[in-house]
C-alpha cells in the first residue's frame, strides 16, 4: 500500500467518523435526548405564599436619569464562524453606543446540536460588560446534549446575571421577576421574565407550546405581592419568547386599519408563530391592571410594535444574522424608562 494511498484510507475513516458522530447528536437534539443533565432549581412556589421582596433582585435608577434595558433577540449562536462573530460584534457595538443599564434577552439566545458551548461563549461576552443581564429562555435554547435546566444553571451562575431557574413545581425554567426602584427604595417597575416553553402535542399535530396555567397563576400572585407591599398597583414589563395569540390580533388590526395607527412601529413581514391554543395571559393582565408592555421574539422579521386593549406589544428587533433574518431588520429593542414620569418608551435600534 502506497502512502498517498494510506493518507486517502485515514482521511475517509476521520471524516466517516465525524460525519457518524454528527449524524449521532442532531438525532439526539431533534429526539430531546439531553445527555447532560442539570441541577433542578430548589425553589418551591405556593399560591399561598406571601410574598417576599427581599427575595426578589432588584435593580436602581439613579434620581435625574432615565433607566436603560436593551433588549436583544433571537441571537441564536450556533457554531457558525462568521454569523456568530457578527452577532457578537453586533452586541457590542450596542452595549457601546448606548451603554445600558440592563441587558435582557427575548430567548432563542442560541440553537443548534452545539448549544452547550455557544451558552457558555454567550455569557462570557455579556459578562464581559460589567452591566446587570438577565435571559429568557426560548424553544430553541436546550438543543443539543444538554437539557434546559443545566442551561438555567449557567445562566444563573453569571457574576452579573440576574436570571433565576424560578419555582421548579411550575412549568418552564426562567420564571422569574425583578424589581427597578428609585434611589428612596420605592419599586417603580417590576420586569416578569416567562418561559414560553418548547413544542407540545395537540389534538392533530405538533406545535408550539404555551405559557400554562400554573404559570399564570403565579404571574398573578407575583404582581398582587408586589401591590400588597406597595399598596398600590406597581407597572410592569413582561418578557418572553413564542408571541401570543393577541400578537395576531394586533397583525390582523394593523392590515385592516382598524387600530390607531398613532401607537405603531415596525412592521410584520411574517406570520405569527404563536401556540394554537390561548391560555388566558394576555386577560389576566389585563384584569390585574399592572402590566404595560410585553415583548417577544420568536419571528425573526416581525417587528411590529403596536398598543392593543392598553398594553404594548412589541416585537423585539432580531439581534444578528444567524438563522434567517433579513439584512434591513437586525439590531436590538431600547427600552427606557424616563426620568420623573417612569414614562416608558420604546423604540428599535437598527445596525
Amino acid at each position: 500500500m502506497t502512502k498517498k494511498k494510506l493518507i486517502l484510507i485515514i482521511a475517509v475513516t476521520v471524516l466517516t467518523l465525524v460525519g457518524l458522530l454528527f449524524a449521532l447528536m442532531q438525532w439526539a437534539t431533534i429526539n430531546n435526548l439531553n445527555v447532560i443533565q442539570g441541577i433542578q432549581s430548589s425553589e418551591i412556589w405556593f399560591e399561598g405564599d406571601s410574598y417576599d421582596r427581599e427575595s426578589i433582585s432588584s435593580l436602581v435608577k439613579a434620581d435625574d436619569e432615565d433607566f436603560t434595558i436593551l433588549l436583544l433577540s433571537d441571537i441564536q449562536l450556533e457554531s457558525h464562524p462568521i454569523k456568530d462573530k457578527k452577532s457578537l460584534k453586533l452586541i457590542d457595538e450596542l452595549v457601546g453606543e448606548i451603554k445600558p443599564d440592563f441587558i435582557m434577552t427575548a430567548g432563542d439566545n442560541t440553537s443548534w446540536i452545539f448549544s452547550v458551548g455557544m451558552t457558555k461563549k454567550l455569557i462570557k461576552q455579556l459578562e464581559s460588560y460589567d452591566i446587570p443581564w438577565g435571559v429568557t429562555l426560548g424553544n430553541h435554547d436546550s438543543e443539543g446534549l444538554a437539557d434546559r435546566s443545566w442551561h438555567g444553571n449557567q445562566y444563573e451562575n453569571g457574576e452579573n446575571s440576574f436570571f433565576k431557574s424560578g419555582p421548579s413545581n411550575i412549568h418552564g425554567i426562567g420564571n422569574y421577576s425583578v424589581n427597578i426602584e428609585n434611589e428612596k427604595g420605592e419599586i417603580i417597575y417590576t420586569l416578569v421574565m416567562m418561559d414560553s416553553n418548547i413544542r407540545r402535542n395537540y389534538e392533530k399535530s405538533e406545535d408550539y407550546d404555551f405559557i400554562y396555567y400554573d404559570q399564570i397563576k403565579w404571574y398573578e400572585w407575583l404582581i398582587e405581592g408586589v401591590q400588597s407591599e406597595i399598596g398600590s398597583t406597581v407597572p410592569s414589563l413582561l418578557f418572553f419568547h413564542i408571541p401570543l395569540p393577541e400578537f395576531e390580533n394586533v397583525f390582523n388590526a394593523v392590515k385592516d386599519d382598524t387600530i390607531d395607527t398613532g401607537t405603531i412601529f415596525g412592521e410584520n413581514r411574517e406570520r405569527i408563530f404563536s401556540p394554537p391554543v390561548n391560555t388566558g395571559l394576555f386577560e389576566r393582565a389585563l384584569a390585574l391592571k399592572s402590566t404595560t408592555h410585553i415583548f417577544c421574539g420568536h419571528d425573526h422579521v416581525n417587528s411590529l410594535s403596536a398598543v392593543w386593549r392598553g398594553i404594548r406589544l412589541t416585537y423585539g428587533l432580531k439581534s444578528g444574522p444567524n438563522s434567517y433574518s433579513d439584512d434591513d431588520m437586525r439590531g436590538a429593542t431600547l427600552i427606557t424608562i424616563e426620568d420623573d414620569t417612569n414614562k416608558v418608551v420604546v423604540q428599535h435600534i437598527y445596525k
